[in-house]
């Protein structure tokens, strides 16, 4: 009897080390592995330079390419000067540039100081209504009234680099390119959390640029991001992650979305950790929505770019789930080597802890980040499930 009683734990045992090796493997090849493998594949394929040859005189008027910014914008009175001023300073040829406000249902200064913005500049436009609708009908509006053979989206927040429009442009002459995103710069000066974001970014960033090389990324940076008019399909009114949806419908006809670094645009890292939360929570949520409206990005044979799709948009969602088995297995599982591992990983959660509590250490503040975003998959997950999903502006 105690000798099947010792064979059963042990089994019991191999069991849950087993368990416990393939989640921490699982989490470990979302965020180390995939990306280094990632890079070392990115890095073997030659970047082949693919821009159409183009007169000697494109950067004239007649010669430029004619460009139409849109700006989505609700509540930013605080944020356009810096943001005219920026678009102001923009080196592209004036004569074939024109920006487009679409102002949805702003109720502070927004639309009497971009009416007068436009009043000042021939090809500035704003479109007003006073019921907000989110922000995908306000882009379907701006796009339905532009003139320009490029759409240029950008955020009314940030401030835009002068040749940005430029290095946009230039990437689009490639043929087998349907977005171009530019390169989201963030200033992590305002503090820990700021800081904390920042690093994260970088880390994104990182893993964009090497999927870019490689082929194709699975979406843009919202706040600046470049396709042609004629690939622009309208929006759901209800879609939450127009920067993934655009980009997802272009590589679906087999069209790539690369990363310009040329193309910079500027903001502050949040520096309120409540709402940087929310903000993941509802990217993470917008997720889910889009997997169900695109199930192709599922299937090998249709997806050019299915492994880093899995590995980095789907794994992701679930590492929080593998965490929880690890912790499981190594609480049931009656072995010296899974105590070790329990041991370990409370030292994990409790580093993380000090991190939330305001300790003032790199690796505390690294695994803060970690264990952020896994609760912001969990509760965009629960979110999803249950329908709480709407279109709503992000407090400035």
């Amino acid at each position: 009897m105690v000798q099947r009683q010792a064979a059963g734990q042990d089994k019991v045992g191999v069991i849950m080390t087993l368990l416990f090796l393939i989640a921490l493997f699982f989490c470990l090849y979302t965020y180390v592995i995939f990306p280094l493998l990632l890079h070392w594949r990115a890095r073997r394929v030659p970047l082949v330079d693919k821009r159409q040859t183009r007169s000697e005189d494109n950067d004239t008027p007649e010669g430029a390419v004619s460009v139409s910014i849109v700006i989505a914008a609700h509540n930013e009175v605080r944020n356009l000067p810096n943001k005219i001023a920026s678009l102001d300073a923009l080196d592209y040829p004036r004569e074939r540039l024109e920006c487009l406000f679409v102002s949805d249902g702003s109720s502070d200064g927004t639309v009497p100081l971009l009416r007068q913005a436009c009043e000042e500049r021939p090809r500035w436009h704003l479109h007003h209504y006073a019921t907000a609708a989110g922000k995908p009908t306000a882009l379907n509006l701006g796009v339905a009234n532009a003139s320009g053979d490029v759409i240029v989206f950008m955020d009314a927040r940030q401030s835009v680099a002068p040749s940005a429009i430029r290095a946009l442009v230039d990437r689009l002459t490639e043929p087998d390119i349907g977005a171009v995103s530019g390169e989201l710069v963030l200033h992590d000066d305002l503090g820990e959390e700021a800081s904390n974001v920042g690093l994260y970014w970088r880390y994104e960033k990182w893993i964009r640029d090497n999927e870019s090389r490689l082929f194709s990324t699975t979406g843009a940076t919202g706040a600046l991001y470049a396709i042609r008019r004629s690939d622009y399909s309208p929006l759901p009114t209800d879609t939450l992650l127009d920067d993934f949806d655009t980009p997802v419908s272009l590589l679906s006809r087999g069209k790539r979305t690369v990363l310009e670094p040329g193309a910079q645009i500027f903001d502050q890292a949040e520096a309120d950790s409540a709402r940087e939360f929310r903000r993941k929570v509802r990217t993470l949520a917008g997720n889910f929505q889009s997997f169900a409206r695109h199930p192709w990005l599922f299937d090998p044979r249709r997806n050019p770019v299915w492994w880093q799709f899995l590995s980095h948009k789907v794994c992701r969602l679930l590492v929080p789930y593998a965490m929880f088995l690890a912790l499981l297995a190594s609480c049931v599982g009656d072995t010296a080597f899974l105590h070790v591992m329990l041991f370990c990983q409370l030292g994990f959660y409790g580093l993380g802890l000090l991190g939330f509590l305001g300790m003032r250490n790199k690796l505390s503040n690294v695994i803060k980040i970690f264990l952020q975003l896994n609760a912001a998959a969990v509760v965009g997950a629960w979110q999803s499930l249950h329908g709480r999903r709407a279109v709503r502006w992000k407090t400035s």
